[in-house]
């Protein structure tokens, strides 16, 4: 506590305010961020009220250490001591996999397939935000732009919903099912778009998500090619009665009317049948973990396992942390 005097010369008893621990980058500094540091701790999986409190352990330690300014290296140090010391080695590793996500030179192209209902751009928007990826494409998105570009009458397979083509174009089935030939005939036709968008992406070196009932559960060895890191995944629902339920719960969120998909729902579930054995042929991941953070958790895990496996991580402390106000300086 300090006196302070007043404006007419009385006294007034005021707080010592905390001194804030700037975090030093090569020629400028910012103030240490808790919401940050939580958002970084979030990409091993932690529930996020966790990361949050680890946060200000980790805050409380800086305070410990009596400096007021401490640069980009020793902040990591910092995190690394409280991870282990709290969650574990594991939790450990998974963070330092992380910081080199945030500071490698390679983009990463994340691939999320899956039906519709399955929460598949939720799930694309949360897990851009905690990569800091800013581009987040959705295939009907395409659709919408050939759709634009060409006629029913010359391509008649992208002015149809993709589980409505079979029904829209019966002939395209020959023998087979009509739903599966109509929407692979919608993949064929736009997927010179999302490999256009792929393309610019690698070109420009920036990492990419792409989600969409579009992107085939297919190893991704093209991009790997091209020195991306590739992550493919195909989100499911196996509960039906879950998958039926997120419909309506879409309809309380975006005000879509679900009634569409609901009459199409068996159509739908078909091709949630054929895309789960696609995946499952060509040793594509399904998540189909029953909610949002399992979920989140398990593609994140997905994407620390890449680059761990091609980065060589699992031991020391590279990388860059994402705890204070501003993107890591290169």
């Amino acid at each position: 506590m300090r006196e302070s005097g007043g404006r007419r010369g009385g006294w007034a008893m005021s707080a010592e305010r905390p001194r804030e621990v700037i975090v030093v980058r090569s020629d400028y500094g910012l103030p240490y961020s808790k919401g940050l540091m939580a958002q970084s701790i979030m990409a091993t999986g932690l529930p996020p009220e966790r990361c949050y409190e680890l946060a200000r352990l980790i805050e409380q330690r800086l305070g410990e250490r009596g400096h007021a300014e401490i640069d980009v290296r020793e902040l990591h140090e910092v995190a690394e001591d409280v991870l282990e010391s709290e969650e574990g080695e594991q939790i450990l590793t998974r963070f330092r996999q992380w910081a080199r996500v945030i500071g490698m030179d390679r983009p990463l192209a994340l691939l999320l397939g899956g039906v519709t209902g399955v929460g598949k751009s939720t799930v694309a928007t949360q897990l851009a935000n905690r990569l800091g990826i800013t581009r987040v494409i959705a295939t009907d998105q395409v659709r919408q732009v050939v759709r634009a570009f060409f006629s029913h009458e010359f391509m008649p397979a992208v002015h149809h919903s993709s589980f409505d083509v079979g029904q829209a174009l019966p002939d395209l089935a020959g023998n087979g099912s009509p739903t599966v030939a109509g929407f692979l005939q919608q993949v064929r036709d736009i997927g010179p778009g999302i490999e256009a968008l792929l393309q610019r992406a690698l070109s420009e070196r920036s990492s990419i998500v792409i989600e969409g009932v579009h992107v085939l559960p297919e190893p991704p060895e093209l991009l790997r090619r091209q020195g991306a890191v590739a992550v493919q995944a195909l989100l499911a629902v196996s509960d039906e009665q879950a998958h039926y339920a997120h419909f309506h719960m879409r309809n309380v969120q975006s005000s879509r009317p679900p009634e569409r998909y609901l009459k199409a729902f068996d159509r739908i579930r078909a091709l949630q049948d054929h895309l789960v054995e696609r995946a499952r042929a060509s040793g594509v991941p399904v998540v189909d973990e029953g909610g949002l953070e399992p979920t989140l958790k398990r593609v994140m895990e997905l994407v620390l396992d890449a680059v761990g496996a091609e980065e060589g991580v699992g031991v020391g402390s590279g990388g860059n942390v994402r705890g204070v106000t501003s993107k890591p300086a290169t």
